[in-house]
C-alpha cells in the first residue's frame, strides 16, 4: 500500500524553522509518519521555488547511504560538489533515521558550524538512543519537534472527513477553554455527534498509526500493527537497547496494557514477574524514551512531591494497547470500556498539550480523585463519565478538587450528553468523550 502524504498539524510549525540555521530534530515512535513529513516538507520546499539540486534526501536505513556518511562529513560534502552543488548557497539536507549514525553529533556539529548554509532537517526514532549519541555540544544547534500517532483530529483528515474534521476544530476541548460561548447551544457538530462517535470508537480501537488507518481492510489492520509491535521490539529492545531478556520485557508490557490507567507499583509488579525494582525501571524508562507508554505525574500543590509519588501508566496509542491485550471488540461488548476510554482521553490530550503545559491525576489519601488535570498558569480538571447521563451532576472528584483549587472551567467527558453548569465560579462542561 503506497502512503498517502498528507500533511500533520505539527508541519506548520516545523516549516516557521525553514529558514533558520538551527538543526531541525523530528522524533517519534517508529512508522508514525516521520519519513512521510520528511517529504512533505521536502514538496513544501518544491512549491516555494527551491529546485531539486538544492535538496537532498538521505534515509539512513539504506546501508549504502549510511555508509557513505560513516565516511565523514568532508566525504559527504565532496559528493556534493561533484554532483554539482553550489554550498556557497542554502542547500537543504533531510536525513532520516539519524540514529543509524554512530557520531550524529560530530556529523550535524561540523555542518552546523562549518556550512551555516546548508540547512540540516533530520529525524530519529528513539529518544534515548539520540540522547546516548546526542552530546551537549549540539545545545543552542537544534530545535526538536516531536510526532505522535495521529490524534482524532488528524484520524478524521486521513479517513477524508475535512468537514468533520473542522467541526471537530470549532468544538473540541481546546477550543473550548480558549472561547466564552456555550457548547450546548452553538455547537454545529452536535447534530453530527453521531458520526463523530463511530467515528471515534474506530479511532479508539485501532489507535492512530497512519498506515493503520489509511488500510480499511480489518485484517490488514491487524497484520499492521502487529509489525509495528514486532520491528519496535526487534529493532528498538533486541538492537538499540542490548535487552538481553526480550521475554521479561514484552511480559511487563502486556502487564502494564492490562493496568492501564493504574499507579504503578514496582513492588507488585516485580513480584509478579520475578523481576528486581532496578531491571523494572530500566524498562519503564526505555518505555517512556520509545513513545510507547507516559507515566503520568499526580497534582500536587508542591511540585516536589510530584516527583517521588507512584504515577499512572498510559500507552500513546490505544491500538497498541489493545493489541497487547488481544482485543478489539467494540465498546458495548467490553469489560475494560473505562478503562480504554480513559487511556484513550489521556492520549489526545497528551499529543495536543500547550507550550508549558503540564498533564497530572488528583487523588486524596481519602480516594476522592479527577482522572486529569490540565495545569500551565490555571488548572483545569476533567473527569471521564463515559455512561448514560441525564442530568449535569458534577462528579465528587471535580467538587472536592475545586474546594481545594479553584479554576475558572471544569469538563465532565461523557458517552453522549451534553449540558453546562456553574458551580460557584466555575463552568463545569459536559461534552461528549469525542471532543477531548
Amino acid at each position: 500500500m503506497t502512503m498517502k502524504l498528507i500533511p500533520r498539524k505539527i508541519t506548520d510549525s516545523i516549516v516557521e524553522y525553514l529558514d533558520t540555521q538551527e538543526i531541525i530534530l523530528l522524533i517519534g515512535a517508529r512508522q508514525v509518519g516521520k519519513t512521510s513529513l520528511l517529504k512533505i516538507i521536502q514538496n513544501h520546499l518544491f512549491a516555494k521555488g527551491v529546485t531539486a539540486q538544492s535538496v537532498y534526501f538521505l534515509n539512513l536505513e539504506d546501508p549504502l547511504v549510511l555508509g557513505y556518511l560513516e565516511r565523514g562529513v568532508n566525504d559527504f560534502l565532496g559528493y556534493l560538489r561533484s554532483i554539482g552543488t553550489d554550498l556557497s548557497r542554502r542547500n537543504y539536507i533531510l536525513i532520516d533515521e539519524i540514529q543509524y549514525l554512530s557520531d550524529p553529533t560530530g556529523f550535524l556539529k561540523l555542518i552546523y558550524d562549518e556550512y551555516p548554509q546548508l540547512k540540516l532537517i533530520v529525524s530519529g526514532s528513539s529518544t534515548l538512543e539520540i540522547r546516548q549519541k546526542f552530546r551537549d555540544s549540539l545545545a543552542g544547534r537544534k530545535v526538536i519537534f516531536e510526532l505522535y500517532p495521529l490524534d482524532f483530529e488528524e484520524f478524521l483528515v486521513f479517513k477524508g472527513e475535512e468537514q468533520l474534521a473542522e467541526l471537530y476544530r470549532e468544538c473540541c476541548l481546546r477550543r473550548l477553554l480558549k472561547k466564552e460561548d456555550s457548547p450546548v447551544v452553538t455547537l454545529p457538530a452536535r447534530y453530527r455527534s453521531q458520526e463523530f462517535s463511530q467515528y471515534y470508537q474506530e479511532f479508539v480501537l485501532n489507535g492512530g498509526y497512519p498506515r493503520v488507518t489509511l488500510e480499511s481492510d480489518p485484517k490488514r489492520k491487524l497484520v499492521y500493527l502487529t509489525d509495528i509491535y514486532n520491528s519496535y521490539i526487534r529493532k528498538d529492545i533486541k538492537d538499540l537497547m542490548r535487552i538481553d531478556n526480550p521475554l521479561a520485557f514484552n511480559n511487563l508490557i502486556q502487564l502494564l496494557a492490562v493496568q492501564s490507567g493504574q499507579m504503578v507499583n514496582l513492588v507488585e509488579i516485580g513480584t509478579a514477574l520475578k523481576t528486581s525494582r532496578q531491571t523494572l525501571e530500566r524498562y519503564l524508562f526505555l518505555l517512556e524514551n520509545t513513545f510507547v507508554i507516559h507515566l503520568l505525574p499526580p497534582f500536587f500543590s508542591n511540585r516536589r512531591k510530584e516527583v517521588t509519588k507512584m504515577r499512572k501508566v498510559f500507552f500513546l496509542d490505544t491500538g497498541m494497547r489493545n493489541l497487547l491485550l488481544k482485543s478489539f471488540e467494540f465498546f458495548a461488548g467490553r469489560q475494560d470500556v473505562g478503562a480504554l476510554i480513559e487511556n484513550a482521553v489521556f492520549s489526545n490530550l497528551y499529543k495536543n498539550r500547550e507550550l508549558l503545559e503540564d498533564i497530572h491525576f488528583w487523588r486524596t489519601q481519602s480516594q476522592n480523585e479527577v482522572d486529569f488535570v490540565l495545569r500551565t498558569s490555571t488548572t483545569v480538571p476533567i473527569e471521564v463519565k463515559f455512561q448514560a447521563m441525564d442530568k449535569a451532576k458534577v462528579p465528587p472528584g471535580i467538587r472536592f478538587f475545586l474546594r481545594r483549587y479553584p479554576a475558572k472551567v471544569a469538563f465532565v467527558l461523557t458517552r453522549d450528553f451534553w449540558d453546562r453548569t456553574q458551580l460557584g465560579e466555575t463552568t463545569v462542561y459536559f461534552i461528549p468523550v469525542w471532543m477531548a
